[in-house]
């Protein structure tokens, strides 16, 4: 079972890695678009019980969000026909683009790494 400490200390570690916007944050962002710190909290106490977690952990699901912007993305098909890299390269907003350099770190993705053709 995993516990506060060790998720503590795998946030603490996240917390280390390079941020994709160094001038922007989480928090900034959700304020420009009238989120308070209030909303922000029910949100994780949401997630929380949604995840089936006990109410301890949702300051470090809280947590997790605010970071997430410095978490790397790996998508591995398994056993699925590409469909959904499909309609992921096909959207309009975000672009495929403007999600990759602006929103997300993605590391690994089989269909359009350039190995892959």
């Amino acid at each position: 079972m995993v516990d506060l400490a060790q998720i503590s200390a795998r946030l603490d570690a996240v917390e280390r890695l390079p941020r994709i916007k160094a001038e922007e944050s989480i928090q900034e962002r959700l304020k420009s678009k009238g989120f308070s710190r209030r909303d922000f909290m029910k949100w994780s106490g949401a997630m929380t019980a949604m995840l089936g977690l006990p109410a301890a952990f949702a300051p470090s699901v809280a947590r997790a969000a605010e970071l997430a912007d410095r978490l790397p993305v790996i998508w591995l098909h398994m056993a699925e026909c590409t469909g959904c890299s499909e309609s992921l390269l096909r959207t309009e907003t975000p672009t495929i683009d403007s999600l990759i350099f602006d929103y997300i770190s993605l590391e690994y993705h089989e269909t359009i790494m350039a190995a892959a053709g």
